[in-house]
């Protein structure tokens, strides 16, 4: 059984449409975990944690529905561990931790409502949510980060396969990837220096013929490889938008797209 992290992870760019939603609304609909945290009405994020996700929503009324009729929902970005079910979350210590209430001060200066730590998090170059059911009530169990560093757990085998996704051109690269698990239905690589380089190079090449958002751009500052989205709006010159960092891990690998793209085995079989 893997070892589980202690902390939830979902992509800022999700989770902020959501808490404005739950803000803007006119009212609010009572929640299971509203009532367990035994809350008075306000705006929230409300954490669902299920069997197959965990789910961050909004309790504003009218309900945010998509297309396909069910409430706006959005999921925890994390691994599944194929072999056991194991998901990469640590669960919910109790239903009233799922009422994540947007506006709540406190009289510790050092913790902001968490409608101002996204926020600002967001401003400050921020793309992951990142919460800890163990320590949600201190200034540290609720941050936004700009990179995401539960990428699997530290007993993970890693065997050598090449990969390839739509994001990258379906170019085949060599990878390490974590044996038995899982990410946005595919596998989870890492990328050696070299590999991201050649992925930034490409990229760079196919950016010619391509039309603004159609694939990502790989800008390497110092040891951070950063991923961007070409954006145009229709009025302005098309602008680069910054969607996530990654940090090399302590081999100087790089979990490049890990949480955002599906990765797949090129050749369908992995190298042993």
């Amino acid at each position: 059984m893997p070892a589980q992290p202690s902390r939830l992870w979902w992509h800022l760019e999700d989770v902020l449409p959501i808490a404005q939603h739950a803000l803007a609304a006119p009212e609010r609909r009572l929640t299971r975990a509203q009532a367990l945290a035994g809350s008075a009405t306000h705006p929230a994020l409300i954490w669902e944690s299920e069997p197959d996700e965990d789910w961050l929503g909004s309790n504003g009324v009218p309900i945010w529905y998509d297309k396909d009729g069910s409430p706006r929902r959005v999921p925890a970005r994390t691994w599944i561990h194929t072999p056991t079910g194991t998901r990469g979350t640590p669960g919910q210590p109790d239903g009233a931790a799922g009422f994540l209430r947007l506006d709540r001060r406190s009289r510790d200066r050092r913790r902001k409502p968490l409608i101002e730590v996204l926020r600002q998090g967001a401003k400050a170059g921020g793309h992951w949510f990142v919460l800890d059911p163990n320590a949600a009530h201190t200034s540290d169990g609720i941050q936004v980060l700009d990179h995401h560093d539960d990428i699997a757990p530290p007993d993970a085998t890693w065997t050598p396969a090449t990969v390839t996704c739509r994001e990258v051109v379906e170019i085949e690269l060599p990878a390490l990837i974590a044996d038995g698990y899982t990410v946005l239905g595919g596998v989870l690589p890492t990328f050696d220096r070299a590999t991201v380089e050649q992925i930034a190079d490409i990229l760079d090449t196919v950016r010619v013929g391509d039309m603004p958002g159609e694939h990502p751009r790989i800008r390497l500052h110092g040891d951070i490889a950063v991923i961007c989205w070409e954006v145009d709006d229709g009025h302005d010159n098309p602008r680069e938008v910054e969607v996530d960092r990654v940090h090399p891990d302590p081999a100087g690998r790089y979990a490049l797209g890990v949480h955002l793209w599906p990765w797949t085995v090129a050749s369908g079989e992995v190298t042993r």
